[in-house]
């Protein structure tokens, strides 16, 4: 006998009236995640007093994570990447009447900005600590690629990092060299990750904002709805409108560029056309373009993969998810060739009983597409649209390193603040870690 479900299970098939369900399940299946399961903090074990010397220089004391507050909407980046947790060990606490404060930064030597995400708490030389983002619900991702935590006064709040490099003690980045093997694009890992999470230029010349990630999301989840209303369609009898459903299908999974090779002619686009430029599904890997979602984020876990800089947690994670998606756009395609069949049926065929299997299989595999399916081995659910959404952003995580003491020493001996920039230096401290 298979094991019982052990955090979540597979909900039954979604009519039009249930779909409110989906928003919901969501919850069970984050729970259940087989993908994006990063060790917790306490991986990071406190092996020393709170008052222990630090870490050696170089030493990985943590990890720190852009995470989404879903407050989002079709029109903007905001509510992805807008949030930050930051968990470190063995953190001596800071010397009597200083705090620690994280900071995140850009690149831009002239016009970079420093955020304040706040002041760090110590416990037991433990941090964890959660930004919960601002009230615009910035895409961080898109606008900062570096962590920077200084010791400085705990009585009045900094409005700026210090210029003075020996109050700089952690520091963290998404990695920006260039694939010397990618002799197209250059792209780096941070290219990748805001291709993903943040902006891609193909979907941003179309007005699609947010990255390639979201949009997968969305747009499959789309897919369950219209497969469970036109399952719900058969069951009053209203053909017209199932036949309407269908049509919407076929125009998210192929794209307008080759929906009309697959639905009768004359058949009007009923979704947003802006949207439906884009396929979920890929026909021509040589000519398509933008590509589809489902082929196109493949492409980019495949460079992040080789790409300069990326951890092995990275490189395993993106390794799983892009198993995933292959499952997802084999489930897609078989939501394709049932979709395919029904749109060319007569009002008379859809009325029919046999038309119900079709729809049902339909659904099962658009619901088997969003949501994942049971392993019965693992008790979890697994390789669905949603758990490759979670999945991705935990790939936007950087390791906290300690900042060298000899660093420090030598430019705060050797140069004068208002000649420093920060992110200067802080490539500085990369190049000799």
């Amino acid at each position: 006998m298979s094991p019982p479900p052990r955090r979540g299970k597979l909900v039954p098939i979604l009519t039009v009236g249930s779909a409110v369900l989906i928003s919901a399940i969501l919850v069970l299946v984050v729970a259940s995640l087989g993908l994006g399961t990063f060790p917790p903090s306490s991986v990071f074990k406190n092996t020393s007093s709170a008052h222990a010397p630090l870490v050696p220089p170089s030493q990985v004391v943590g990890r720190v994570f852009f995470s989404s507050s879903v407050q989002i909407n079709e029109n903007t980046s905001q509510g992805i990447a807008d949030q930050v947790e930051l968990d470190l060990s063995n953190i001596r606490d800071p010397a009597a009447g200083k705090s620690y404060y994280a900071w995140l930064l850009n690149d831009d030597p002239v016009e970079g900005k420093a955020l304040l995400l706040g002041q760090l708490p110590v416990s037991n030389g433990q941090v964890h600590f959660h930004y919960a983002g601002d009230q615009l619900h910035t895409n961080l991702l898109a606008v900062t690629n570096r962590l920077l935590v200084t010791e400085e006064d705990a009585g009045t709040a900094p409005t700026t990092p210090s210029l003075d490099t020996s109050t700089w003690r952690f520091m963290a980045e998404f990695p920006q060299k260039p694939n010397p093997q990618d002799t197209v694009h250059h792209f780096s890992l941070l290219s990748h990750l805001r291709h993903l999470l943040a902006s891609d230029p193909s979907l941003q010349s179309l007005g699609m904002p947010g990255g390639l990630d979201i949009w997968l999301f969305r747009n499959a989840q789309k897919i369950l709805e219209w497969s469970g209303s036109a399952r719900d369609d058969w069951a009053s009898q209203s053909t017209d409108l199932m036949h309407r459903h269908i049509l919407r299908i076929l125009d998210y999974l192929d794209g307008l560029s080759y929906v009309q090779n697959d639905v009768p002619v004359d058949s009007p686009v009923l979704v947003n056309e802006r949207i439906a430029r884009v396929s979920l599904l890929e026909f021509d890997v040589q000519h398509q373009v933008p590509p589809g979602f489902v082929y196109h984020i493949a492409l980019h876990l495949h460079g992040m993969v080789e790409s300069p800089g990326a951890t092995t947690e990275q490189k395993r994670l993106a390794i799983q998810i892009d198993t995933a998606i292959s499952k997802v756009q084999a489930l897609l395609e078989q939501v394709h060739q049932d979709a395919k069949k029904l749109v060319v049926m007569t009002d008379a065929q859809l009325a029919q009983p046999a038309t119900l299997s079709l729809l049902d299989d339909m659904v099962k595999h658009a619901q088997d597409a969003f949501v994942g399916q049971f392993d019965p081995t693992t008790g979890e659910i697994q390789n669905g649209v949603t758990q490759i959404h979670f999945a991705i952003q935990r790939l936007a995580t950087m390791e906290v390193t300690v900042i060298p003491a000899s660093f420090a020493r030598t430019n705060h001996s050797n140069s004068s603040s208002m000649e420093l920039c920060i992110p200067c230096l802080l490539n500085n401290v990369q190049q000799q870690t």
